[in-house]
């Protein structure tokens, strides 16, 4: 079997791109695929969602609604609004959502309780998302050596 590792790779299997670094790949077929666990790739995608320095986009807030296995309406539900905010959200695509800055805070919250992180992560993370809301868009960049780490 045929190896090799990839400086660089982007993978758009979440519904969004995720820039990759360091990519092992194997060939599979004569086509070069990246040979990484996708399950634990998706918690360093919603950690680092919840840590995003900017707005979360609809496409990222629905990988979080559906990561979750959560229908339209328990996460309506979960952040009191209706399932047609939810929806409006997730139709935003890759531009940012219309959620208030509030809402969002929760949302990554949320995030990180749902990974199983610490008070103090989430207090951490509290802090740090204070001045985040001015921002615009950007890439996610993911190594995967610190990854497989």
């Amino acid at each position: 079997m045929e190896t090799k590792t990839q400086k660089e790779f982007i993978d758009s299997g979440f519904g969004f791109d995720v820039r990759l670094s360091n990519v092992p790949m194997v060939k599979v077929r004569g086509e070069w695929t990246p040979k990484i666990n996708y399950n634990d790739l998706a918690r360093a995608v919603l950690l680092e969602l919840s840590h995003k320095k900017s707005r979360l986009t609809g496409n990222e807030a629905k990988f979080v609604r559906t990561y979750f296995e959560m229908t339209l309406q328990k996460f309506a539900k979960r952040f009191c609004v209706t399932h047609v905010a939810v929806m409006k959200w997730e139709q935003a695509g890759s531009s940012a959502t219309s959620m208030s800055w509030a809402m969002e805070k929760d949302i990554r919250l949320f995030i990180l309780t749902g990974l199983g992180s610490s008070s103090n992560a989430l207090a951490k993370l509290y802090m740090s998302l204070e001045n985040i809301f001015s921002l615009k868009g950007m890439s996610m960049n993911l190594d995967m050596k610190k990854l497989a780490a």
